[in-house]
């Protein structure tokens, strides 16, 4: 009997596969617990439209994220810190503040564990920051660290 799986079940499919199984393993198990659905024409023609459908979303996302990159390429963000007598930083400079700073000024929310900061920005001046947009996608932000209040 033929069958789609409406769940994924470890080890045996994946949402959406369909798989040839026994009469009584499909009855008993697969239909009986919400797991699989008998594999009708309507039933394929609905799964292959669903995938169908997100892989256009996903490809719609894929197109935003490219934007967003190429956007933040192209800016420079400024960030203000407490500095010392003699121009040294108190502290340094964390994700959390990137985050803040770019989320700010493009209205796109960013988490700090997006933010990729090699080595601990502790002085003026400019850095290259790595942000982690999603998909595979990275760009590399410029960061302008400067004496403020």
């Amino acid at each position: 009997m033929k069958v789609i799986f409406v769940k994924e079940l470890s080890g045996t499919a994946k949402k959406g596969e369909i798989k040839d199984v026994n009469n009584g393993y499909a009855q008993n198990f697969l239909i009986a617990k919400g797991y699989a659905q008998i594999a009708t024409a309507e039933i394929q023609a609905k799964i292959v439209k669903e995938a169908k459908e997100a892989e256009t979303k996903k490809l719609k996302e894929i197109e935003k994220l490219q934007a967003l990159k190429l956007d933040l390429e192209k800016r420079v963000f400024t960030i203000k810190v407490k500095v010392g007598d003699k121009g040294q930083i108190f502290g340094s400079v964390h994700e959390k503040d990137i985050s803040s700073s770019i989320s700010s000024k493009l209205n796109y929310p960013l988490e700090k564990n997006q933010i990729a900061i090699e080595n601990p920005i502790k002085q003026i001046g400019e850095h290259l920051v790595k942000i982690k947009l999603g998909g595979g996608i990275s760009a590399n932000v410029k960061i302008k660290v400067e004496a403020g209040s």
